[in-house]
């Protein structure tokens, strides 16, 4: 009965380091794709958090078709008995004329200032505009800006941000010969924990199902990070819970067949559950939100942990002084080599794979001193089954006679690849949309909304400066060029115009006072101009303040705005981009995917430089003659396995890399324990044992629907098909077993 104390005291130590851990750290559960993404450089990361977070909170519904209009505001009562509420609204016309009349004669548009050149034009075009008896600009600014500059600004910037029409009080949009009706809404903030947004994202869908039902001729798509959150946190619980209770079913049945023995099973589970525990420490330490689909890929951590179970009982079983001296050294070389090759990832650009390496190197550690601690002491009750010997011993002969034909083998292969390689040279593609799960018609709803915006064809522009005012000077410079090539863009400085310009304006009203006689004529009282400069801190606290705070942040360092621009090629911004240093086109797909495809290099380098400690370290241990071949193995397996994975997929990502060092990780370790217990019956059975577990848990990976895992779970199963064929060719025989 002790070695049971000793071991269920060992588990509970774990599981109490673990309950403490989540007590004081308290790490949320994350599911929001964005946060998968690399992060930028420092300056761009506080632009992205302040000009993008709130878009992660909404929610975009478009309606046609017939009676869209009552599809439309039922959806609208619904949402509010949610506390959902419309994210956009107007200010009133009042609030602006009042605000923005203290600065009269500082804000002029170019119309305007066209018509103050010429004292006849300039009348033409005042009694013009006071025959706009129902324009409401007019009617609420005449009082207080009799001279219409005010009236007139206000017109240019409200219908530069109105781009869609209104009916009813609802957005209206004529799309491809069809009429829609969009309603964008704010959801709350933890609406993105994950209980609360897949509740969230079913509740929406039944409400859409009702309205479908209520309303079978009228369409209604819908789109929002919410969704896409819901969707894949809801598919990789499901993929989590299926993979990871069919690997323990699979691993129990293989360690029943071998030791026919509760004991060995017991221990099994043993050596995995605190594999899982310390992996789960580690991520509690070291991250305040774990991504979900790190405990899909940690399910990967079942097929090696419990390697180290399988060599260890049957090394245990035919030793009678505990662990021999051969498996002990091979049992470090393999955490080391295993432990190395993931630790690669703690410099991954992407969070999700960073906390990977870390979960499994954490978990490979646990595993490794449970191995060493525990295990011994259960050695009188590990037996082996006769079933199991038998089989054994036959594998064994099997490998031995593949081992005498190893040149042949070795030569057809080379041979094969090279051909192959020829034909179909393999593609690399590193695009960010592989880490995404979402269903196509949460994609088919992104894209209509984004044509339905206009913004299908717009591009997203970040200027930095020094100060507001250098920001909006900069921003009027780049709107004359954009003018002059037929393009258009909603800018800070439309809003705001700098100091200068303000100053220029009011120094033109002075200039060409006689053109402005009219307004004294009629009003019966000189024309009073004003003195005050629109600060962007005024602007701020105007009724366009909301507005504004969304495009532009100042702090100590810089200050920064981003905006849209339609009508120009991406090439021509790229070009002024290139110019001005402080002018960025922001692309995040293109960003991220050429982080990706940077970090595939390194990973190419990495790869490299870890076949390489490789061959020394097999120098060192076995002889440069052993080293070599072992050598050549890696690298035939490495080329098969890319090979194959492209003609599979049709192309490569910087997942299948991944799935590459994980393959040399275990690789290595195959040719260290075949190296140092040779192709004895015990040996293989465990190496075999080993590979068919890590088959059984990658190959289910293989089957996900994230493209992501799946490419993952594919290389690592191709693989370890090879490496478990081709690691016994490089085996020295005869030799004996090392005690």
């Amino acid at each position: 009965m002790k070695v049971w104390g000793v071991t269920l005291g060992w588990l509970t130590v774990m599981a109490s380091l673990l309950v403490a851990v989540f007590v004081i750290k308290q790490p949320a559960l994350n599911n929001d794709i964005l946060a998968l993404l690399p992060q930028s450089e420092p300056r761009l990361q506080q632009l992205e958090t302040h000009f993008f977070a709130s878009n992660k909170q909404q929610l975009s519904f478009s309606f046609s078709g017939e009676n869209k209009e009552q599809a439309y505001d039922e959806m609208v009562a619904w949402l509010a008995k949610k506390n959902i509420t419309p994210r956009f609204s107007v200010p009133k016309v009042e609030q602006l004329a009042t605000f923005y009349s203290q600065y009269a004669g500082n804000l002029l548009t170019p119309s305007y200032q066209h018509a103050l050149t010429d004292a006849s034009r300039f009348q033409h075009y005042y009694f013009s505009q006071l025959s706009k008896v129902a324009d409401p600009f007019v009617s609420s600014t005449i009082n207080l800006d009799p001279s219409l500059s005010t009236a007139e600004f206000l017109t240019s910037v409200i219908t530069q941000l109105q781009q869609f029409e209104m009916s009813d009080g609802r957005i209206s949009i004529r799309h491809l010969d069809n009429d829609y009706l969009m309603l964008f809404v704010h959801a709350a903030d933890n609406a993105f924990s994950i209980d609360q947004a897949v509740a969230l994202n079913d509740d929406v869908l039944a409400q859409l199902a009702q309205l479908h039902t209520n309303y079978p001729h009228t369409s209604v798509h819908y789109s929002g990070a919410l969704f896409h959150t819901a969707e894949n946190a809801q598919q990789a619980k499901f993929e989590m819970t299926l993979f990871g209770t069919l690997s323990l079913i699979a691993l129990i049945i293989m360690v029943v067949w071998v030791f026919r023995s509760f004991n060995a099973l017991w221990l099994a589970s043993v050596t995995v559950i605190s594999a899982a525990l310390g992996g789960s420490i580690a991520l509690a330490i070291f991250f305040a939100e774990i991504h979900v689909l790190t405990l899909v890929f940690a399910v990967t951590l079942i097929g090696i942990a419990i390697d180290y179970a399988f060599h260890s009982m049957l090394d245990l079983t035919t030793h009678k002084n505990g662990f021999s001296r051969g498996l002990k050294l091979a049992l470090l070389l393999s955490l080391v080599t295993t432990t190395l090759g993931y630790a690669s990832l703690f410099f991954s650009p992407v969070q999700l794979l960073t906390q990977v390496g870390v979960f499994v190197v954490a978990g490979l550690i646990t595993a490794w001193l449970t191995t060493l601690l525990l295990l011994p002491s259960w050695q009188a009750r590990l037996t082996i089954s006769v079933e199991a010997g038998k089989f054994a011993e036959k594998l064994s002969a099997l490998l031995k006679s593949i081992h005498r034909q190893k040149v042949a083998i070795i030569l057809l292969l080379l041979v094969s690849l090279s051909v192959f390689s020829l034909l179909k040279p393999p593609v690399l593609n590193d695009d960010v949309k592989l880490l995404n799960a979402s269903p196509q018609v949460l994609m088919n709803n992104e894209a209509l909304h984004m044509s339905l915006l206009g913004k299908d064809n717009g591009q997203i522009m970040i200027m930095f400066a020094e100060n507001a005012e250098q920001l909006l000077l900069k921003q009027e410079a780049l709107k004359v060029k954009i003018k002059q090539q037929g393009g258009q863009a909603l800018m800070l400085s439309d809003l705001v115009p700098s100091a200068s310009t303000q100053q220029k304006n009011n120094n033109e009203m002075r200039v060409h006072h006689a053109s402005l006689d009219v307004v004294t004529q009629l009003t019966g009282s000189p024309l009073v101009l004003s003195d005050s400069i629109l600060t962007l801190d005024a602007a701020l606290d105007s009724p366009l303040g909301p507005l504004i705070a969304n495009q532009v942040i100042l702090n100590n360092e810089f200050a920064a705005s981003w905006f849209m621009v339609t009508g120009i090629d991406k090439t021509q911004l790229a070009e002024w981009a290139r110019v001005e240093s402080e002018l960025l086109v922001y692309d995040k797909v293109a960003m991220i995917t050429a982080g990706l495809e940077d970090y595939s290099h390194s990973l190419l380098v990495t790869i490299a430089i870890a076949i390489t400690f490789a061959m020394l370290l097999f120098t060192f241990k076995f002889g440069f003659k052993v080293a070599y071949q072992q050598g050549l193995i890696l690298g035939l397996t490495l080329a098969a396995v890319l090979l194959l994975c492209s003609a599979i997929q049709t192309q490569l990502s910087i997942f299948n890399l991944l799935g590459c060092l994980l393959i040399l990780a275990l690789a290595i370790d195959y040719l260290v324990f075949y190296q140092i217990n040779k192709l004895t019956p015990s040996n293989v059975l465990a190496i075999s044992l080993s590979a068919a577990s890590s088959m059984w848990v990658f190959g289910m990976l293989a089957v996900s629907k994230t493209p992501a895992i799946f490419s993952f779970g594919l290389t690592v199963l191709v693989g370890l098909i090879c490496i478990y064929l081709l690691a016994p060719l490089c085996v020295a025989l005869p030799n004996n077993k090392e005690k």
